[in-house]
């Protein structure tokens, strides 16, 4: 199953999802009838009955009716509220469970080679690099959040960071991006909310009890009413437990087979067999700590970790996650059935943090050769190990200048108002368009670093990007406004939309959009490309512009291109066509495209750029970045 597949059966996931909870809201509608039936019954006779019979006499299916509508609202009710709570996505899941953002700028030897790790994962896959939150635990466990790649973040407990070697915490990351690049994160976040509203029947019942027995106490001897509500509210703590079986056979239903599937993207993404079934042994080996959480909150997400992060009655009975025998035995068949100890780890190898002189041209591995446009496609939403050794030794061979000013949110600012300088035709214009929106300081940065940025290899440029997202997300809500504003009137400071500026532009602006609440993940609705085939033609007439200079070659490239859409009569539009605002709208758009029907259109962007057989580093990465705001992560590739 490939990227675009698996992303569909995410998105049909939440029809079963849907279906489920219906079933569950039934069950609790009859439970609830059938306990305020024989409450109302042994009231007017004193008398327990469960003849349903006997029942029916003292019941209406008014009353029935109005007993349904309740029990639907209050359930509705509160899966709305914690839909609400959880709003800001992966950062909400990860700060409800207790975790702590871990600063990009981070110094801390641990830390640094967790972020490492992710940060290689994530520029090997094509994905924005996920926020790390840092749980204080000393279990071994992590898990992975938000509603979409752009808002993910991942999580992990201190045991794992101080147990777990660089390989088996590798591992253990690769099984969170199989979660992030499946789609899986956002059908979570759903069933969070949807388990609250099924729980709080019985939240209600507790809570009525709980105050009732005070009440008791200051009335004396109390009365027939009170023991009636106390009767009621014991009644609904049992139908309570009733939602607990159905949410946690929700939770067993739609998580299980996900873990065998990440375990074994982890295994492919890694080729390291080791990695994972080392911290998974690690687990079974520390029966003191194990992967159990100590959050009052871990139970809502039991469903979304490593490894089971909850020990209970219903957690035995529909388990979320297979025995670890089992996912060790699948991982490594000739397994001989021992754990191993999970002992603190005393020293840390410091993470490499320049490159030796010979610089970029004599790394030890290079990224995917691009052949086609089917091979491109086929590459979208995985990772590799080659990719992974590639990115960080790519890392390490950036100028360290540049690398240092991508871990800080200031001075990663100035990198991004550079690299929208450096494309100006005009650049001291460009400069003193920014001037109002940044304070001095900043534009001394950024004067600093535009000569480094002139110099740079085109191969360093969207992964620097990407570094400086992950640091920019450290903002003040206020400090992006600030920085989303002098990056405009960078673009427009010439009266003209640089398409190259356009695109690093989007790039940004999308995921932190994503990340300060100012946009909401795309709603996919459009199952063809002729649904949107004007936003298409203006994609493809991007690209066009960008890669092919020559008027005969861009008409010829573009022609190729659209012949791959299926779609007839895209025209190349001229370049007086694309304003800010249209390209833009264009992109949000495209970005509704059900998962199924967007291979057909990034085939025809690789095909645009691969048309004269001379595709360009620039065009890969203009490509690949569009691809990331269409949420199909594509990997680094390079020339044949």
């Amino acid at each position: 199953m490939n990227f675009f597949e698996a992303q569909d059966k995410a998105r049909r996931n939440t029809f079963w999802l849907v279906l489920l909870f219906t079933l569950a809201v039934v069950g609790l509608i009859l439970l609830t009838n059938l306990f305020l039936l024989g409450l109302y019954r042994y009231l007017q006779t004193n008398e327990i009955v469960v003849s349903p019979e006997a029942l029916s006499r003292h019941y209406s299916w008014e009353v029935f009716s109005a007993v349904a509508v309740g029990v639907i609202l209050l359930i509705l009710g509160g899966s709305l509220y914690k839909m609400l709570l959880l709003v800001g996505g992966g950062p909400s899941v990860a700060e409800m469970l207790g975790g702590r953002l871990l600063p990009n700028s981070t110094t801390d030897p641990l830390h640094r080679r967790l972020l490492n790790v992710v940060e290689e994962m994530a520029i090997a896959a094509g994905m924005p690099i996920p926020q790390v939150y840092v749980l204080s635990d000393a279990s071994i466990n992590a898990f992975a959040a938000g509603r979409s790649p752009a808002d993910a973040v991942i999580g992990i407990t201190d045991g794992a960071l101080t147990r777990l070697n660089r390989e088996e915490l590798q591992g253990v990351i690769a099984h969170e991006f199989s979660h992030i690049a499946n789609g899986d994160m956002r059908l979570n976040i759903r069933l969070i909310a949807i388990l609250h509203g099924i729980l709080l029947i019985g939240l209600i019942g507790y809570f009525l009890v709980r105050s009732l027995r005070y009440a008791g106490r200051s009335r004396g001897k109390g009365g027939a009413g009170i023991l009636a509500i106390v009767a009621l509210g014991i009644g609904l703590m049992i139908i309570g437990y009733a939602g607990t079986f159905f949410g946690q056979w929700i939770k067993a239903v739609v998580s299980r087979q996900r873990e065998y599937l990440a375990d074994s993207s982890a295994v492919q993404f890694t080729r390291d067999r080791e990695g994972i079934a080392g911290a998974l042994k690690k687990i079974g080996g520390s029966s003191a700590v194990g992967s159990y959480l100590g959050s009052p909150s871990a139970p809502e997400y039991s469903h979304a970790y490593f490894a089971n992060g909850i020990s209970s009655l219903w957690q035995s009975m529909f388990a979320t996650h297979p025995p670890l025998e089992e996912r060790i035995s699948r991982i490594e068949p000739g397994w001989d059935g021992r754990f191993l100890p999970s002992e603190v780890v005393r020293t840390v190898e410091p993470e490499p943090v320049a490159a030796p002189a010979s610089g970029f041209d004599n790394l030890a591995v290079t990224a995917a050769i691009l052949s086609s446009a089917e091979q491109a496609i086929s590459q979208v939403g995985t990772l590799n190990e080659e990719n992974i050794e590639y990115v960080h030794q790519l890392i390490v061979a950036m100028p360290l200048v540049l690398r240092e000013a991508a871990q800080d949110a200031y001075s990663a600012r100035a990198v991004v108002h550079a690299g929208l300088i450096y494309l100006q035709k005009d650049r001291a214009a460009a400069l003193e368009a920014m001037g109002g929106s940044v304070d001095p300081d900043m534009r001394a940065l950024v004067e600093r670093y535009l000569p480094e940025l002139e110099k740079l290899d085109d191969r360093f440029k969207l992964p620097l990007l990407e570094l400086c997202v992950h640091s920019l997300r450290e903002m003040s809500p206020n400090q992006f406004v600030q920085f989303k504003t002098a990056a405009h009137n960078i673009i427009v400071s010439d009266k003209s939309v640089n398409l190259r500026e356009w695109v690093i532009q989007r790039f940004v602006m999308q995921q932190l959009d994503l990340h300060f609440g100012f946009r909401q993940p795309a709603r996919m609705k459009h199952g063809s490309l002729a649904a949107v085939s004007a936003e298409v033609e203006i994609l493809l007439s991007l690209i066009t512009y960008v890669e092919h200079k020559d008027e005969t070659a861009a008409g010829a490239a573009f022609a190729a291109g659209t012949g791959e859409t299926g779609l007839e009569g895209l025209r190349l539009l001229p370049p007086t066509a694309f304003k800010l605002e249209r390209l833009d709208s264009a992109l949000d758009e495209l970005a509704k495209l059900k998962p199924l029907a967007k291979p057909r259109l990034l085939k025809a962007c690789v095909t645009l750029i691969m048309h004269d057989g001379r595709a360009t580093t620039r065009g890969i990465e203009l490509v690949r970045t569009i691809s990331t705001c269409l949420d199909c992560p594509m990997p680094p590739m390079q020339i044949g």
